[in-house]
């Protein structure tokens, strides 16, 4: 039976609160005591989360009441420190947030609470009391009631507070033992002055006219003016900024938090697809807001509870299933849409969720990246699926034949890049192609792929007709050729046209000679640099310091010896060349 399995084991979450300790922490008590707060804080938002019939709760008030008794039987208490916007333990802070709307710290602090004592002894009935006066707090009438009364109420045992009047300069207080010793304290005072009539009655009066009531007090227009309603441009912009702040992305991702810790406890079926559900609606609500960064985190979340915990069938079924819809054809329409409009988007975002997609998402950014006109955005897709399509090349080489040569020149750039053998004769029909500049990405591609089909292939593209891809053709020959690739570039360099070449041509297939690194070519580059040139005065025989410049890249002893017999020639052209070459075998050579 599969261990069960505990939030414990979730990653930690960025978007998480509870700030990490500067340095590595060595003190055991502040180790369980940051481990016992920030559990204490994940159960909060839970209880505030979820409905309060989900079994899944009761999954984390025992969890907690774990880790409290593990605390308090080392320790004689847990005492939790309240300011206006952080707890701590023992001057050290656990946790911060400084957002008055979604901070626990001032939730505690505004009702005057100071400080939350838990000692030996704490049960369970006050654990499940506790986050039900929690809950219970966001919807009590701030002018009946507050946070501390209703704590007061439930006379527990093993918890006690420290409680402050703000009428009373701050200053804390002990909080009485019972609620009938806070009553015999309380005192009633009139809201106001000039209300002459209690608008709280006794039950089965008729009810006060509260536009009357209020226009008693001198100086306060009627109900019925509704001008009094209008707001100032100031009250607008306060206004706005609270309801920012109430849409804030924080929340979204503190309920992600959440939606995972229920991931890791519920074992109940039913509601653990609502879970799912739920993050699948909070994925989808990320990339429509262009939040590729978060989503990404999120994905990686679902990975790494799939590779880390023992699940069930349904469970590890429901999170692949999550996995695969978030690279449907559906959703990679939306991504689409969102990268057209180029607005604040970070590309290296991009790239990170979708290289986390699964391959049968392979095909719709496939014809998403036949639409896309942003040569930037394309460049990201096509990276992203050499990597999602790294044993999926079937999928790809359809496409070879169709119609757009932009989108085959993209799939021949993938081929190369996944670099299988079997997408060799797609390449190869690729290289045949109408447009040149498919063409030249096929000779790159044969390059990348290697092997000795793809070796004939750049030998017979040595003869091409575009220079530029005879230049490619003699480079990658160079880079996966080696021996077998040789002979052909010992050819080119020997023939009687090979002088009539742009530079640029000519040095490429002079350098692909030096990366063989062979002796075999050593005879054919020195005749090279040590020929009569076949130029007049004032022509420059470019082929003479890269035969110079191959010898360097061969670096043999054999190789190094003409260059130094070079160096002292009586022709300048050599002497120049071979001092250079010899320059560059030294640059590369350890100091000593």
């Amino acid at each position: 039976m599969p261990e069960e399995l505990s939030p414990e084991k979730k990653t930690p979450d960025p978007g998480d609160e509870s700030p990490l300790v500067e340095g590595a922490e060595t003190d055991e008590e502040l180790l369980l005591a940051r481990d016992l707060a920030g559990f204490f804080i994940k159960t909060i938002k839970a209880v505030r989360f979820y409905p309060p019939d989900n079994p899944t709760l009761k999954g984390f008030r025992d969890q907690l009441l774990k880790k409290f008794q593990h605390f308090l039987n080392k320790y004689p208490a847990f005492v939790l420190q309240i300011g206006e916007f952080a707890l701590s333990f023992k001057g050290r802070v656990l946790y911060e947030n400084r957002d008055t709307k979604s901070s626990l710290a001032f939730f505690f602090y505004k009702d005057g609470l100071r400080e939350i004592r838990f000692v030996d002894g704490l049960e369970e009935w006050e654990i499940q009391g506790m986050m039900d006066v929690l809950r219970g707090s966001e919807s009590i009438n701030a002018l009946e009631d507050d946070l501390v009364t209703l704590l007061w109420e439930r006379d527990f045992v093993h918890i006690s507070y420290l409680a402050t009047d703000e009428f009373l300069e701050d200053t804390p207080i002990l909080i009485p033992e019972h609620a009938d010793q806070l009553r015999s304290h309380l005192v009633f005072k009139p809201l106001a002055h000039n209300v002459q009539v209690d608008i709280l009655d006794e039950e089965g009066e008729e009810e006060a006219d509260l536009d009357r009531i209020l226009s008693q007090s001198a100086g306060v227009p009627s109900l019925k003016n509704r001008d009094v309603y209008f707001l100032a441009s100031d009250e607008l912009d306060r206004l706005k900024n609270e309801v920012a702040s109430e849409i804030d992305s924080l929340f979204v991702f503190n309920v992600i938090d959440i939606l995972f810790e229920i991931l890791a406890l519920e074992k109940e079926q039913e509601p653990y697809q609502d879970a799912v559900n739920l993050l699948q609606k909070m994925l989808d609500g990320l990339i429509t807001l262009g939040e590729f960064q978060r989503a990404s985190h999120l994905l990686k979340q679902l990975y790494i509870v799939i590779k880390t915990y023992e699940l069930k069938d349904w469970q590890a079924e429901a999170l692949h299933r999550l996995i695969e819809n978030a690279g449907d054809e559906m959703r990679i329409e939306r991504i689409g849409r969102i990268l057209e409009k180029e607005e604040g988007i970070r590309l290296e975002d991009v790239n990170d969720y979708l290289v986390l997609l699964q391959q049968g998402s392979i095909k719709p950014l496939i014809n998403l990246l036949g639409e896309l006109k942003n040569s930037k955005v394309r460049r990201v897709i096509c990276d992203a699926l050499s990597e999602i399509g790294k044993n999926a090349v079937e999928l790809f080489t359809p496409f070879i034949d169709d119609s757009r040569w932009y989108l085959v020149r993209n799939i021949t750039y993938i081929l190369g890049r996944i670099g299988k053998e079997k997408a060799l004769p797609h390449l190869q029909k690729a290289f045949n192609h109408g447009e040149l500049r498919v063409r030249r990405e096929a000779v790159q591609a044969l390059g990348l792929v290697g092997g000795p089909k793809a070796v004939q292939a750049l030998i017979k593209a040595l003869a091409d007709r575009d220079g530029r891809i005879r230049a490619m053709a003699a480079i990658n020959l160079g880079k996966v050729g080696k021996n077998a690739g040789l002979a052909g570039l010992l050819e080119v360099v020997q023939s009687k046209d090979f002088q009539k070449k742009e530079p640029a041509e000519m040095k490429a297939f002079l350098d692909a000679i030096g990366m063989v690194g062979s002796n075999e070519a050593l005879p054919v580059l020195q005749q090279m640099l040590e020929r009569k040139s076949l130029f007049g005065i004032g022509r420059k025989d470019e082929a003479r310091p890269g035969a110079a410049n191959a010898l360097a890249m061969i670096g043999t002893p054999e190789a190094r010896a003409i260059l130094e017999k070079g160096r002292d020639s009586k022709d300048e052209s050599i002497r120049s060349a071979c001092r250079q070459a010899l320059r560059t075998i030294s640059s590369r050579e350890p100091s000593v």
